[in-house]
């Protein structure tokens, strides 16, 4: 029994040191597996700070937005007043009463029976050039 005894014995502390060095291992791949979490953790911080910001830029606008809609956009969209219609056919009638009277007569541009006539490059004669400084 005294051999049984040593070689139980002998077993015993080879399992041990065999489960320690397990055990080492095990607490090494736990403290990475922390690591790599603090890691996600820190960068599913910032991601979260980003969304925040964009959602905060966001209402920001929106409230911009709706501040330009009701300082502007509003008076754009007004009822068209009964006023406007009115005062453009007032207006085109005052127009069409005197426009004929302040109509000028006859042609503003010179004419000259006697000016050069212009040849165009194909050779042919399309009008006449006038000094209007004479």
């Amino acid at each position: 029994m005294v051999t049984i005894t040593a070689t139980n014995t002998a077993t015993t502390t080879l399992q041990s040191a065999f489960n320690s060095a397990r055990l080492d291992r095990t607490r090494r791949q736990a403290d990475d597996a922390r690591g790599e979490m603090a890691s996600a953790q820190e960068e599913t911080d910032h991601a979260e700070q980003y969304l925040q910001d964009k959602r905060d830029r966001l209402r920001s606008s929106a409230t911009y937005s709706a501040l330009i809609d009701t300082t502007y956009i509003s008076q754009l969209r007004a009822h068209r007043s009964a006023v406007a219609p009115a005062t453009q056919e007032f207006l085109l009638r005052m127009y069409a009463a005197t426009s004929a009277k302040f109509a000028a007569t006859g042609n503003a541009l010179k004419s000259s029976l006697n000016a050069r006539p212009f040849i165009n490059t194909l050779g042919q004669a399309t009008g006449r050039i006038v000094d209007l400084t004479a």
